[in-house]
């Protein structure tokens, strides 16, 4: 095995939660709304799979179509490069932490 093996470890537990959402990039002029799916959430962030490429620093709102109401500001802190394991994948802080449970 190859590579650095080194994990920090999570500040608070990520529990699974597939559900549809969208990305909202605040960066973008229009708005565009990019379908993803949360993989797993915590109350600090969530794990998400998109087909948009998302870039660490970024800041973007996550909108379950459901209910566009809980729209929550996140930023990229990580995104998988292409060709491994976490391509379309990105890791997402909270920068206003939800104040309920988005596992619902």
């Amino acid at each position: 095995m190859t590579g650095n093996t080194y994990r920090v470890p999570r500040r608070t537990e990520r529990k699974p939660a597939t559900k549809a959402i969208l990305l909202v990039v605040e960066s973008e002029e229009s708005g565009v709304h990019h379908d993803g799916t949360m993989a797993d959430i915590s109350s600090d962030g969530a794990r998400v799979e998109a087909r948009t490429p998302l870039k660490p620093g970024q800041t973007l709102s996550l909108v379950q179509p459901d209910d566009p109401s809980r729209a929550l500001r996140c930023l990229v802190v990580w995104s998988g490069d292409v060709g491994t394991d976490g391509d379309g994948q990105a890791g997402l802080e909270f920068l206003d932490p939800p104040d309920s449970n988005l596992e619902n």
